[in-house]
C-alpha cells in the first residue's frame, strides 16, 4: 500500500508531517543551521520511501496553496494529481505562517527531523471470562466483574497481560512503526498489535520462569490426584516435572508412581523400559540407599533418567507384587528425599487405598479436570470429601482445567464456580490447552506445542509459589506479604499462536 504523508508548513523553520494511514502521532520537523526546512522535509520523505521500497504520496500544504507530490525511493520528487480528496484539517494554524523557500519542480523537497515525541501506547484492559454460550473462552477473568454472580474464576493461561516491562514499551521493530524507528524515531509497538502481544507474553512468561527458580524447602512433595482415570494425571505430572527441570537443577527432581495397579508412568515418559527398575526395587534396597555415607548417585541405579534430567521410578511391574500401601509410600518417600529435593507422585483412581490417601497429604495437590461428562462433578465431590477430612488441604490445591475435543465449554463457568464455592481460591486455576501429545504418546518435552509448554510454565510457577507459602516445620501457610512480587503474578490471557 502506498503511504500518504500530509506535510503542513507551520512556520518558516518548522513543519508537521502526518501519516494518513497510520495510527501514529504527527511528526515535528525543524530546519537547522546546516539544512533548510525544504531539505529537511525532502530527506524525511526520501528516507521513508527507501525504507518502504515504494513511492510516497505527499500532500504539501503552505499558507498559500496545497501541492500534491510523489517522492520515490530514488529521492526524485514529482508533481501529481491528487489520488484522494485532501484531508480536512480542523485545527487552526497556531501562528501566521511564512511560505518556505520553494524548490524547483523535480528537485529535493526535504526535512531533517528532530526525534519525535510520542505518548506511550494505552494499556489494554483484559476482561475476558469463561464463556457460557457455546464458544470456547479466550482468556481468564481479571478484575471486578459486574453481573448477577458474585464469584468469577480466574483461569491462568500464559498468554498476555498488561505489563510495564521495559521491553514492552521499547521502540517497535516490526511494521510501519518499526520502519519509522529506523529513521531515528522511537515509537512503541501499536496497542493490540502482534508485536505488543508477543512482548507482553514474553515478559509474563519471564516472570513465571523466575518464580520457578525460587528456593523451596528440601523435601517438597507434589501429588497429582483425580478419582477418574484417563483425565491426564500422568502426562501432566511429566509435563510439570520436565518444566521444573528446565528452570531448576534437573538432578533434584524425581517422579514415582503409587498407583495400586502399577500405573503408566513408564509408558508415557519420553524414555521408558519394558524391564527395568520399579518402586519395589527402591523399597528392597532402602537400607542400602539410606546408609551413612551413601552417595546420591547410588539412587540412579533404580531410576530412569529422562532427556530433561528428570528421573522416574515406575509403579510395580511384578505380577505377584503387592500394591503399594501407606507404609510403603512413607518408606519410598524417605529414601528418595535422602537424595533428591522435589518428589512428584503419580496416583491411581482408588480413593480408598491408603497410598491414595497418603498422596493427599502432599505439600501441593494438583488436580487435572477435563470439562467433560461427569468428571467435574466427581472432582467436586472429592474436594468436599478432602475438606471434610482435612480442610487445610484446600490451601494446597492447584486446579488444571484441561482442554480437549470432547469438552463442553458451556459448563466451564458453573464447574469452576462450584470448585470455588467448595473452597478453592480463584487464583488456583491454570488452563492447559489441547495438545495431541498429552492425550496419546510419550511426553517428550520439546515436542509439546509452544502454547502447551507456556501453560506448563505457569502451572510449574504456581506449584513453586505454593511451596514457597508452606512452612516445612508445621505444614501450615506462612506469611507471604514480604515475598517478592514475582511470586504472585497476575492472571494472564492467551498468547495467540
Amino acid at each position: 500500500m502506498t503511504p500518504t504523508v500530509d506535510v503542513e508548513i507551520t512556520s518558516k523553520t518548522t513543519a508537521r508531517a502526518t501519516l494518513a494511514d497510520a495510527n501514529v502521532p504527527p511528526m515535528n520537523l525543524e530546519a537547522h543551521e546546516s539544512k533548510t526546512l525544504s531539505s529537511v522535509v525532502h530527506e524525511f520523505l526520501h528516507n521513508m520511501a527507501q525504507a518502504q521500497g515504494v513511492d510516497v504520496e505527499v500532500i504539501y500544504r503552505t499558507a498559500k496553496d496545497t501541492r500534491f507530490l510523489t517522492v520515490g525511493p530514488d529521492g526524485k520528487a514529482e508533481e501529481r494529481a491528487p489520488s484522494m480528496p485532501p484531508p480536512i484539517i480542523t485545527e487552526a494554524p497556531p501562528e501566521p505562517v511564512v511560505e518556505p523557500v520553494s524548490t524547483p519542480r523535480g528537485g529535493p523537497v526535504v526535512v531533517a527531523a528532530e526525534q519525535m515525541a510520542y505518548e506511550p501506547a494505552p494499556q489494554p484492559v483484559d476482561a475476558s471470562t469463561p464463556s457460557r454460550v457455546g464458544q470456547r473462552p479466550t482468556g481468564p477473568a481479571t478484575g471486578p466483574v459486574k453481573g448477577p454472580r458474585d464469584v468469577r474464576p480466574q483461569l491462568f493461561a500464559p498468554h498476555a497481560t498488561p505489563d510495564d516491562s521495559p521491553d514492552v514499551v521499547s521502540p517497535a521493530r516490526k511494521g510501519l512503526r518499526g520502519t519509522l524507528n529506523t529513521l531515528g524515531f522511537k515509537l512503541p509497538p501499536k496497542s493490540g498489535s502482534s508485536e505488543e502481544r508477543a512482548r507482553r507474553a514474553a515478559a509474563v512468561t519471564g516472570r513465571y520462569i523466575a518464580t520457578i527458580g525460587r528456593q523451596v524447602h528440601a523435601d517438597a512433595t507434589i501429588a497429582v490426584l483425580n478419582p477418574k482415570g484417563g483425565v491426564g494425571k500422568t502426562p501432566l505430572l511429566l509435563g510439570i516435572a520436565d518444566t521444573l527441570a528446565m528452570y531448576r537443577p534437573a538432578t533434584s527432581i524425581v517422579a514415582f508412581d503409587v498407583s495400586d495397579s502399577g500405573g503408566g508412568l513408564a509408558d508415557r515418559a519420553a524414555v521408558g523400559a519394558d524391564h527395568g527398575p520399579d518402586v519395589w526395587d527402591v523399597l528392597e534396597h532402602a537400607e542400602e540407599l539410606t546408609a551413612p555415607g551413601v552417595r546420591a548417585s547410588a539412587l540412579g541405579r533404580f531410576t530412569i533418567r529422562q532427556p530433561t534430567g528428570v528421573e522416574i521410578v515406575p509403579g510395580y511391574r511384578r505380577i505377584a507384587a503387592a500394591a503399594i500401601d501407606r507404609h510403603a509410600c512413607e518408606t519410598l518417600a524417605s529414601v528418595l528425599r535422602r537424595h533428591r529435593q522435589m518428589l512428584l507422585v503419580d496416583t491411581g483412581n482408588n480413593t480408598n487405598s491408603s497410598a491414595w490417601q497418603w498422596a493427599t497429604e502432599a505439600d501441593v495437590v494438583v488436580i487435572p479436570v477435563p470439562l467433560r461428562g461427569t468428571i467435574p462433578g466427581t472432582v467436586a465431590e472429592m474436594i468436599d470429601d478432602l475438606a471434610g477430612v482435612a480442610p487445610e488441604v484446600l490451601d494446597r490445591v492447584l486446579m488444571l482445567i484441561t482442554e480437549g475435543p470432547d469438552d463442553d465449554p458451556e459448563t466451564e463457568f458453573d464447574d469452576v464456580e462450584t470448585f470455588i464455592r467448595g473452597g478453592i481460591a480463584p487464583d488456583r486455576f491454570v488452563r492447559i490447552p489441547y495438545d495431541r501429545l498429552l492425550h496419546s504418546g510419550r511426553i517428550n518435552y520439546p515436542q509439546l506445542q509452544p502454547k502447551t509448554r507456556t501453560a506448563l510454565i505457569a502451572a510449574a510457577a504456581k506449584v513453586v509459589e505454593l511451596l514457597s507459602t508452606i512452612d516445612p516445620t508445621t505444614g501450615g501457610l506462612i506469611d507471604t506479604t514480604e515475598l517478592h512480587s514475582i511470586s504472585r503474578p497476575q492472571p494472564i490471557t492467551r498468547i495467540r499462536s
